[in-house]
């Protein structure tokens, strides 16, 4: 009897102890978070075929593993301009994710294309605060929220937006609701269904996203956009808050679930780069370069001098190439001036004089599909729009204004709306009471990126016979000239500084 008292003495501890670790075990997870992907060809972030091998190797060692795709992948590129980043949801359904969260990339070409891609995908899409203004609900096929379980884990996932997207997208279909609130909101409900963690995703640096950490509404963030960590933003730290640093790269998070608290065990932010790519992933990849290729190797022309599309040159001054591109559209459109904004030119890269044109370049800098537009707008709008687009110039936002037919001259350290210090035509002054004609994108003609004075203009084209994709145009542009040669310095100066 004694023997059997000791030996329950000595044999319960250690199987009270095995259980423990068996149940602490159970609930580990593993967080694997990647986005900003746009395009395949991209030798830096077009890393799908390794990311799935990072995938793989997790799931080998861990059963309860998260894959979060954070969107910012639909545009722009320039397979993109095809298929309206059908090719993405393709490559997704391969790799598997858990759930996809929606950036405003993901509107790149308007909310009825989201809904398609929606529709294609193995996996839930989710924007928690984006409604159709049509049907009070998500987009068609999106979703609030997601509740995935794994093991003994249930991971509840978040999506928001700023509203800023309504105009950068130009998107009048759908409303943009409170983050705070809609994050509220849908915790609870989460909360409510079970949920033992939740995970909310974001791509603008909302002030109130440490604050739901702190105050444990939320478990983990996870910001995806690493454009802003380029820019310098001040996004507030803290341990559970995920930033996605760089493109081409992937948050690993180990987590552990214990009773009253999510513990981050550890996080690595790892480079896509350095894993070997996944066989059939990349043979999928590759089956798309090939499409790509036949359709854009053709070489058009030449680069008259050396230009750069580096992103500072096309969003805070005059730039060669954006001449080139409103040179064309005045000159097809047989207007006044012409305009455009720097955020439509993509490419952000520098190309030697003498280097040839391919059509894989003009798709890859204008990637959206903007066409031709002719208005009748008065000089006071067309102020009106110069100041839109200089406002927030120190951002190097997209909204900056190249032109055509007109010089302008700003001074950037004046309060926004009272930049511009004069508008010229020629030698003639700009008449604020005057009628002219400006060729402009649909985009902007429509009030997209806060341009709203251009959407007061009156449609001067009402038969369409100017409707052409500008990307055409500007091809069409090349190979009649030979060459992107414009001239360039006399357009716009900023005066900041000067006498």
């Amino acid at each position: 009897m004694t023997k059997l008292l000791l030996k329950a003495r000595f044999t319960l501890p250690i199987f009270l102890s095995l259980l423990f670790s068996f149940a602490v075990q159970a609930s580990d997870f593993k967080l694997i978070l990647a986005a900003d992907m746009p395009d395949i060809s991209d030798p830096a972030s077009g890393r799908y075929a390794e990311l799935k091998t990072l995938i793989n190797q997790h799931k080998e060692q861990n059963d309860t593993v998260f894959f979060v795709f954070g969107g910012g992948s639909f545009g722009p590129s320039a397979m993109s301009v095809f298929d309206r980043g059908a090719h993405i949801i393709d490559i997704l359904n391969s790799l598997e994710p858990d759930v996809m969260t929606v950036t405003k990339r993901e509107f790149s070409y308007f909310e009825d294309e989201l809904s398609l891609r929606a529709y294609e995908a193995a996996f839930p899409i989710v924007t928690t605060n984006v409604i159709d203004k049509r049907f009070g609900i998500p987009p068609d096929g999106l979703v609030k929220s997601a509740l995935i379980e794994k093991g003994k884990v249930k991971l509840g996932i978040i999506s928001i937006l700023n509203q800023r997207i309504i105009d950068e997208y130009l998107l009048p279909k759908i409303t943009v609701l409170d983050p705070q609130v809609m994050t509220m909101e849908h915790t609870n409900k989460l909360r409510q269904q079970g949920a033992d963690v939740i995970l909310i995703h974001y791509s603008y640096p909302f002030s109130f996203i440490v604050d739901l950490l702190e105050q444990g509404i939320v478990d983990v963030a996870f910001m995806s956009d690493t454009r802003l960590l380029e820019k310098n933003q001040n996004i507030a730290k803290h341990p559970n808050n995920l930033l996605l640093e760089r493109p081409g790269s992937a948050i690993v998070a180990d987590m552990k679930l214990a009773t009253d608290d999510i513990a981050l065990l550890n996080k690595a932010q790892v480079d896509l780069m350095s894993f070997a790519a996944n066989t059939s992933i990349q043979l999928q990849v590759d089956s798309y370069q090939l499409r790509l290729n036949r359709l854009l190797d053709e070489r058009i022309g030449f680069w008259g001098n050396d230009t750069s599309t580096l992103r500072p040159d096309v969003r805070g001054k005059e730039n060669r190439f954006a001449n080139f591109i409103v040179d064309t559209m005045k000159a097809y459109a047989q207007s006044d001036i012409a305009l455009i904004n720097g955020g439509s030119i993509r490419g952000d890269t520098f190309y030697k004089a003498g280097t040839p044109v391919t059509r894989r370049d003009i798709a890859t800098e204008l990637p959206f599909r903007s066409t031709l537009t002719r208005i009748k707008v008065t000089g006071e709008q067309i102020k009106d729009a110069l100041e839109t687009g200089l406002s927030q110039v120190e951002y190097l936002k997209g909204s900056f204004p190249h032109v055509a037919g007109m010089t302008y001259s700003f001074d950037s350290t004046k309060q926004a709306g009272q930049r511009v210090t004069a508008v010229t035509l020629g030698k003639a002054p700009l008449e604020p009471e005057k009628t002219y004609t400006l060729a402009t994108t649909d985009y902007l003609a429509n009030g997209g990126d806060g341009y709203t004075s251009l959407a007061e203009g009156i449609n001067d084209d009402p038969e369409k016979t100017l409707s052409i994709l500008v990307s055409d145009l500007v091809i069409q542009g090349i190979r009649i000239n030979g060459s992107v040669d414009t001239d360039m310095g006399s357009r716009i100066q900023d005066k900041a500084g000067m006498p």
